[in-house]
């Protein structure tokens, strides 16, 4: 299990803001980096989970991991992170955390569900902690964080769901998060109310958003040589604009038999066909966006023979016409 350097930044900084030299901790766990951290490089998650439990018991702070988030800025995700600045709504910038976290934590997840007039955020590691306050606190204040980078200063919370017990002292929970929270519960959650899930963004840039998805899709597929969907779909960005794509082309590609890829994406119960729906309906609906593109140009992108094929296709897909959509937009 592996995470994406860069992101030690906050950790690096949230040491300092303590008055403590963040470099002997790391150099006693092995970690050796420099600002800024060379975005090539991944590190062990148990070394820098020490890492973190150490810091969190000599900064002496039950807060440890709020604080954390404090240093954010988009290259700590690297590409991951210039596409959730980039995205239409919060809606769709979760959309691709849900999809690429793996590429920050090869273990992490994110799910997001509407419940209750919010779209609920669930945030999970699939291992356990030396420091569960730290990490869990530190992921929900960093991901609140992002939100109102993007959002605004209006964004708010409808509640907090931690899965820890609740602190000593709250007070700094309540004056970061600014809503009713809630501790020893299943999952650590965000919920937000659907009002500013769905609202567009003052700084939406469907090009910029699109271009940092097809970095962060191969990269993600050249973490895990063995995750065949991630490969998939990074072969399909490639190949989509030079014609029609078919299962052949992307197993050749893949340097692989057809019958191997298929019997590999069926073990991961899936299929080369829903892949290929969803990236092109995924890729559709963000090329949309871009007024520089017409129809044609976006049919061509996504691999389809005639414009009337990629019409068809988007309707079904959406219920709308492409050009309907496009006005809409407007």
């Amino acid at each position: 299990m592996t995470v994406f350097a860069p992101s030690l930044v906050n950790l690096w900084k949230s040491i300092e803001s303590y008055g403590i030299d963040p470099a002997p901790l790391f150099a006693a766990e092995g970690i050796k980096v420099k600002l800024p951290i060379d975005p090539c490089m991944r590190l062990p998650y148990a070394r820098v989970d020490q890492l973190r439990a150490t810091a969190e018991k000599l900064c002496g702070d039950e807060a440890f991991g709020l604080r954390s988030a404090s240093a954010y800025l988009p290259s700590q995700f690297g590409a991951l992170g210039y596409a959730w600045h980039a995205s239409l709504t919060l809606r769709r910038a979760f959309m691709r955390l849900e999809r690429f976290v793996r590429v920050v934590n090869d273990k992490a997840q994110v799910n997001i569900e509407d419940r209750d007039g919010c779209m609920v955020v669930t945030l999970k590691v699939g291992v356990n902690s030396k420091s569960k306050f730290a990490r869990d606190d530190g992921a929900l204040a960093l991901i609140t964080r992002m939100c109102r980078m993007i959002s605004g200063d209006d964004f708010r919370l409808q509640t907090v769901n931690f899965r820890h017990a609740e602190p000593k002292d709250i007070k700094p929970y309540f004056e970061y998060f600014g809503c009713p929270l809630s501790f020893n519960q299943a999952d650590n959650q965000l919920y937000i109310p659907l009002s500013f899930a769905d609202e567009t963004l003052v700084g939406a840039n469907p090009e910029l958003a699109l271009l940092n998805d097809k970095v962060v899709t191969r990269r993600l597929a050249r973490i895990d040589r063995d995750d065949i969907v991630a490969r998939v779909q990074a072969t399909l960005v490639d190949l989509l604009p030079q014609g029609s794509i078919s299962d052949d082309a992307v197993a050749d590609a893949l340097h692989m038999s057809v019958r191997t890829m298929h019997r590999k994406l069926t073990e991961e119960n899936n299929n080369f066909r829903t892949l290929l729906v969803e990236m092109r309906r995924d890729l559709a609906e963000q090329y949309i966006l871009d007024n520089s593109l017409t129809l044609t140009e976006i049919s061509l992108l996504l691999g389809f023979s005639e414009p009337s094929s990629f019409s068809r296709a988007f309707k079904s897909w959406t219920g709308t016409a492409p050009s309907e959509a496009r006005q809409a937009r407007l």
